[in-house]
Parts: structure tokens; sequence; C-alpha cells
């Protein structure tokens, strides 16, 4: 497997070569998602607070991710609030029912108005234990039953100083992906080393980190990958939204602490949904 995926990376990384900023000048005809992680937080007062606030937009597709236990509260809001906004849960198990202390099913989710599901993300991984091919289980699953799957792949600060970055996606997509032909799913490219640490990645960095992650994408599942969405997931914020949105490869963003505020991801969506309006 090592060996593969040194040969992916030699090759891949030719290919991304060409795909410099100044040479990126196509027309994206691709999804545009802004997705919030609550992770641990919100009260049910504090998601009824938040449904309220927020407003959605027409021209890109907004998902909320709360906590297993609002899901269903948060679906009768979105419902109230008649605002265009998708269901998401954080986790799933890849079994579709049976003796699993504190799991949730994809049929579970389903049945409280869920339509996405976050998998692999860089916490569950850590704190979990999750592997590639425990995610490649729940992806399958996810699939399988209808719901998008959001799969989260990035590296550590130790493997980007290293100079591991495109070994460690290389090996994370393959792994997840493995005998999949759908492309009915969202990437979320997190730096691990950006997450909660008010340090993000640069919009031309993670321009050339998604151009990498499609072309390994476009070696997997070939045209298809055009129409896969790549999402930025590393402290996006009302200041560098702007920077991300003019990334031709960035088709929106994952969003832990400023989701928590419906203000503040009120206006990531509208610069995402700007950038939309002028293309």
């Amino acid at each position: 497997m090592e060996q593969s995926i040194e040969s992916y990376i030699k090759n891949l990384v030719r290919d991304t070569i060409v795909h410099t900023i100044g040479e990126l000048q196509v027309q994206k005809d691709r999804q545009t998602y802004i997705i919030a992680n609550w992770k641990m937080n919100k009260t049910l007062a504090e998601t009824a607070e938040f449904f309220q606030q927020i407003n959605s937009s027409q021209d890109v597709a907004v998902v909320v991710c709360p906590p297993t236990q609002l899901l269903y509260p948060a679906h009768l809001f979105i419902q109230q609030s008649k605002k265009t906004i998708g269901l998401g849960g954080q986790n799933v198990h890849w079994a579709e029912k049976g003796a699993y202390t504190g799991e949730t099913s994809t049929s579970m989710l389903k049945d409280v108005g869920c339509e996405y599901v976050i998998i692999g993300h860089s916490e569950r991984r850590q704190y979990a234990n999750e592997d590639d091919e425990l995610v490649n289980r729940k992806v399958k699953q996810a699939l399988n039953d209808g719901l998008t799957p959001i799969v989260c792949i990035g590296e550590t600060l130790g493997q980007k100083n290293s100079l591991q970055t495109e070994h460690v996606l290389s090996t994370q997509l393959l792994g997840a992906l493995k005998g999949i032909d759908s492309s009915k799913f969202i990437i979320a490219y997190e730096p691990v080393w950006a997450i909660g640490t008010g340090q993000s990645a640069t919009a031309e960095l993670a321009q050339q980190t998604h151009a990498y992650i499609r072309t390994v994408l476009k070696q997997i599942l070939g045209e298809k990958a055009d129409n896969i969405s790549i999402l930025y997931g590393g402290s996006a914020n009302e200041s560098n939204a702007a920077e991300y949105s003019a990334m031709p490869d960035i088709d929106g963003v994952l969003v832990g602490g400023a989701s928590l505020n419906a203000q503040s991801f009120d206006g990531i969506i509208n610069v995402f949904a700007k950038g939309e309006q002028s293309e």
C-alpha cells in the first residue's frame, strides 16, 4: 500500500504544479456549501434563538450540524422558520442497528430530518481513535442510506512541518473512498493545526491543497471528481471568508467556532453568496 501511495504522490504532484492561482481561471460548476459544526455546544434555548436570528441564502447551500440531542428540535425550528437550511449529524455508526450503546444510525439521523453527516472529523480520529477503515465503513453506510457524507481529511502540524501533507491526504482519501464509485459526497479539508487555534491556512495555500485533493479524486473517480465540492475547514470566519471564496477549488467552508454566533455565521454565508452572484 505504501508504494502505491508514494506512486500516487509523485504523479499527483506533477499534475498539481499546473494548478497555480494565476492559471486556474475556470468557472466553478459545483454547489457551494456553508456548513456549521457546533461540536459539543448550545442548549435547547440557544438553538431556538440561533434559528430565529439566522438568515438563509438561495445562492449557497447552508447546513447546520448540531449535537445529536438537538437534531430533532433543530429540525422543528428550521421548519417553523421556513428557511432553506439543511440539517446534518456530527457522527454516525457503520451498522444499521444493534447493540452499540451511545451510537446513532443513519436511519435515526434521517428520521429526525438529517440529509448530511460529518464523517472522519479530526476530533473523532483523535478522541475516538477512528481510522480510515472505519471512516470508509461509515461513508458506505451513509451513501447506502441516502445521506450525504461530509468526509473530513487533514494533516497535523507535525505532519505539515515534515512535508507529509500530500502523503497524509492521499492515504486518507484512498482509505475513506475504497470501493466507492459514487460522487455524492462532500470533502472537507481541515488542517488539524488550524482547527480551533485561530490560525488558518492562507487562501493561496488552501487553494493549492484543494487542487491537489481534486487531482487525487480524479485519479480515484475520474471526471466525477469535477462535481465534488471541497470545503475548507480550519478556523474559517468572517475576516478570511472573502479570500477563500475567491479560490476556484474552494467550494465553501466547514465552520466551527464562528458558526455558534448567528450573526457571524450569516456574515460568512453572505460573503460566499456574493461570490456566487458575481460569477
